[in-house]
């Protein structure tokens, strides 16, 4: 099997399985992407590598049609459209690329022998990313499950949320800013004002004030000035240090989780802008609200946001950390309960496929 990049379509067998797409009638490809899933669920073991490359092929045009999935631009994939594909694809699509990163599997077997394998490994964890985001429900839908469940189980960590922002305040940022921010966070705002003090309430870095997004905007603003060394994209396709357009709405030590409002598809999502790195968007989040929707979920049914639960401290304060963790600071860590009456969603994302990395 020729094979030249970690790509879904980067390979001579998942073009032929896209050459086979074009060549069915349009009514029959929903059918023949289900088949290269369930063939790797089907097949004995090891895995045999073909039947695992076109499973990741169909995986790839199944999250092409997720919010926040990647559009199918690859030269090798299909030439022509694939039609709306059936919703539950998705949770088949999660089951086999976790059988193909499983032993025994032939395809894994190959890509550990190269110094690509943790490059082909995060591709398919961004796949599988993709696949597992939660429908988005409203914000402020959201922030009320957040909000009961702190009320409950953590009290001093829902003190440490903020009142909703003033709405003369925000009209004045966006003035100043030139950018009008997108309704799941104009939403937030008006829900919490940020928090009032740094603190592990989320997974990531904890949301900023209003004062805040303006002020770090500010800065990374003056610091880019006119350099095109940090505000252009790079000639391989990375990301600028910094982008006007850009929202910071979340910050810890100078790195922040951003909102994308160029004009385009991917306006909206969520991605990160290190301060000594350029800005990133591949493991973010579609958008917001799916964020803070996966947020709520992790809190109800014990679910995971990339791979981090919560948990309470000693304190009564919430924790996020990996799977399994059981002390912060040689002090115990308890798992975060449950809310009543919920069962445990089942959203993917496990400890057993966290991201390897860049």
């Amino acid at each position: 099997m020729g094979t030249w990049d970690v790509g879904p379509f980067d390979n001579d067998t998942a073009a032929d399985f896209c050459g086979s797409l074009d060549e069915t009638p349009e009514a029959g490809r929903p059918g023949l992407v289900r088949d290269a899933l369930v063939r790797v669920l089907d097949a004995e073991d090891p895995l045999d590598q073909h039947l695992a490359v076109e499973a990741v092929a169909a995986a790839a045009l199944v999250a092409a049609q997720c919010p926040g999935g990647r559009p199918v631009t690859s030269a090798y994939g299909p030439d022509l459209p694939v039609p709306e594909l059936p919703a539950d694809l998705r949770d088949t699509a999660v089951r086999a690329l976790d059988r193909i990163t499983a032993p025994p599997s032939e395809l894994r077997e190959l890509w550990e022998e190269t110094d690509r394998y943790l490059h082909w490994l995060r591709s398919l964890h961004l796949l599988r990313r993709v696949l597992t985001f939660p429908a988005a429900r409203p914000v402020a839908d959201s922030w009320a499950r957040i909000d009961a469940w702190m009320r409950r189980h953590s009290p001093a960590s829902y003190a440490l949320l903020a009142p909703p922002a003033d709405h003369a305040e925000v009209e004045a940022a966006q003035e100043a800013m030139g950018i009008r921010f997108p309704a799941d966070l104009l939403e937030s705002l008006a829900c919490h004002n940020g928090i009032t003090a740094w603190d592990n309430l989320v997974p990531g870095r904890p949301p900023m004030s209003v004062a805040g997004i303006l002020g770090h905007w500010r800065m990374c603003v003056e610091i880019a000035g006119d350099d095109p060394d940090l505000t252009e994209a790079s000639e391989w396709g990375d990301e600028p240090w910094w982008h006007p357009q850009w929202i910071p709405w979340a910050q810890s030590d100078g790195d922040s989780d951003v909102i994308d409002m160029r004009e385009g598809p991917g306006q909206g999502r969520l991605g990160s802008a290190p301060h000594d790195d350029s800005g990133h968007f591949d493991d973010g989040w579609p958008c917001l609200a799916t964020y803070l929707t996966a947020v709520a979920d992790a809190f109800e049914h014990g679910s995971d946001v990339d791979g981090y639960v919560p948990f309470l401290t000693t304190e009564g304060t919430v924790w996020w950390d990996g799977s399994g963790t059981t002390d912060l600071n040689g002090e115990p860590l308890a798992p975060a309960p449950r809310s009543q009456g919920h069962a445990a969603a089942h959203r993917g994302g496990g400890e057993a496929f966290r991201s390897p990395g860049p």
